[in-house]
């Protein structure tokens, strides 16, 4: 009998220690556009942008971290599981993009286009 208990205790102790879910990531594209006030059919119009992304907590709007994209409008950043919103930040002159929600999951990508107007029209 005491021994069945102490094997309870000992489960019951080795659950409280779970190790946490391994992280996720989110990824993304950020372009500005248009770049020219003439869109032709099958050219593309707009460019990687680097802009100022604020991620946020979705729950409670608690900023996590803030990230640049590069030159060529690409980040990726590591995250613990949960539901997140990025938040633009404003360039020069421009309006930032709607802030998106998004979530994520233990070892998966999870892949966001952030697009910003240039007001060329």
């Amino acid at each position: 009998m005491a021994l069945a208990a102490l094997a309870l205790l000992s489960a019951a102790l080795l659950g409280c220690g779970e190790a946490p879910a391994p992280p996720g990531w989110v990824q993304g594209d950020v372009r500005i556009g248009p770049v020219s006030p003439v869109e032709q059919p099958g050219v593309v119009n707009d460019r990687p942008y680097s802009a100022t992304l604020k991620i946020e907590r979705a729950a409670d709007g608690k900023t996590v971290t803030i990230v640049t994209s590069d030159a060529n409008g690409y980040f990726k950043v590591e995250l613990p599981s949960g539901r997140y919103r990025l938040v633009p930040q404003v360039g020069s002159n421009l309006s930032a993009p709607a802030p998106q929600e998004f979530g994520v999951s233990p070892g998966l990508v999870t892949s966001l286009k952030v697009d910003y107007d240039s007001g060329i029209r």
